[in-house]
């Protein structure tokens, strides 16, 4: 009877070591999928401006007391690059600059648009507006401590004020910009100011990105090598929407809402693209499940405006969402929707087309793609996606036995 009850004891706690928890956390490899972990999106639209210079910060804004905000000036030369502090003064173009010899001091009878490095301090300096300017920009003395000197505001002209002493200031009407003589050349103001009983009268910020905080650049990728490319500005605009070499761009907020590229989508960014046949189907049970894409009918019938995948919000459904946002803004991915692709390739030599045929899910765009977020805060974007391209141009997407 003992022996009985001694076993009866033990068998509880013999199950228990052996048991294992399932583990329940998706797993998105299946050997035959491209998985792209943490893209990162454009992360510099969270930057935002800043009171005092950070390190990394390569831009600077100014204003006096209630005026407009300055363009994002950048203080930071890149290669070989010389900065110009005193852009547009006068009107004048930096092509028009004449370059003098090296010298200690300022070159006597200058004019206009005479520039050199002086070998004493080693700054360059141009001669504009009948005076001379400091060309590079102390964007790294913007610190706290530097803030809330006293100035002598001289108001703003078209013209640097006659016979300046230390300490005046004023704002440059040609390019809106405002500078501080030192006692030998004009130069921009890079710290916060105070004139008479008005604290702050001279503000600037700073930024690692030179934009508004929430403003994102869009970027495109390439299925085939995994290319990602931002379009930062217009040249980049002209040189790479209207082409065939890219497959969908990330737009929007966080770069979340994704367009593919067709043409004929008058809403997005590939609007007269020589790509006008490439579509998509939204499914709702499972990228796993996807093993062969529609026929191209189905493809066919999908309007061209349709072509992006987009968001449910409190504004409306959104068109082929691919997570919900709402009055917490934070995104919430639906774990099971994917969506069927069908890409057009022309060929550059005959200009005829042909199809390749693959499957899309979109995971997360929060770093390392957790599967619960509840701060706002979370970095990203980071996007975190799979796909299948079929490169044999067969409808056969089958990527799980």
């Amino acid at each position: 009877m003992r022996i009985y009850k001694l076993y009866f004891f033990l068998l509880p706690l013999f199950l228990t070591s052996c048991y294992k928890l399932e583990d329940l956390a998706p797993n998105y490899e299946d050997a035959r999928s491209t998985i792209i972990y943490d893209l990162p999106g454009d992360t510099l639209a969270t930057d935002g401006w800043d009171d005092n210079y950070e390190q990394n910060d390569t831009y600077l804004r100014q204003r006096y007391y209630n005026s407009r905000w300055t363009d994002s000036i950048r203080f930071v030369p890149i290669g070989n690059e010389k900065i110009n502090a005193a852009v547009r003064v006068n009107s004048s173009t930096e092509q028009s600059i004449r370059w003098l010899p090296n010298a200690a001091a300022h070159p006597a009878s200058p004019v206009e648009n005479d520039a050199y490095l002086n070998t004493a301090d080693n700054y360059n300096y141009i001669y504009r507006s009948g005076a001379w300017y400091q060309m590079g920009i102390d964007g790294k003395e913007g610190v706290a401590e530097n803030d809330g000197k006293a100035i002598n505001w001289r108001g703003f002209t078209t013209a640097p004020p006659p016979n300046p002493q230390t300490g005046w200031v004023y704002r440059d009407n040609d390019n809106n910009r405002v500078y501080i003589y030192n006692g030998k050349a004009w130069e921009l103001m890079v710290s916060d100011a105070n004139y008479n009983a008005n604290q702050d009268f001279i503000q600037v910020e700073y930024s690692k990105s030179g934009k508004e905080a929430g403003k994102y650049s869009i970027f495109l990728f390439r299925f085939s090598d995994r290319k990602q490319q931002f379009i930062r500005d217009n040249a980049d605009s002209l040189r790479y929407l209207k082409t065939g070499e890219w497959d969908i761009a990330f737009t929007g907020d966080m770069n979340s809402t994704i367009f593919l590229n067709n043409g004929r989508n008058k809403y997005g960014p590939a609007t007269g693209s020589p790509i006008t046949k490439s579509s998509l189907i939204m499914y709702e049970y499972g990228y796993d499940f996807m093993n062969e894409a529609p026929e191209d009918e189905f493809f066919d019938n999908r309007p061209a405006d349709n072509m992006q995948i987009s968001y449910v919000s409190q504004y409306g459904p959104g068109i082929n969402p691919w997570y919900e946002i709402g009055s917490t803004f934070v995104a919430k991915p639906y774990p099971y929707r994917a969506y069927y692709l069908r890409l057009e390739t022309i060929n550059p030599t005959t200009g005829q087309s042909s199809y390749k045929y693959g499957k899309l899910q979109l995971i997360s765009m929060y770093r390392k793609a957790p599967e619960v977020v509840t701060d706002r805060n979370w970095p990203s974007p980071f996007l975190t996606f799979r796909y299948f391209i079929q490169a044999d141009g067969s409808r056969n997407i089958k990527t799980k036995d």
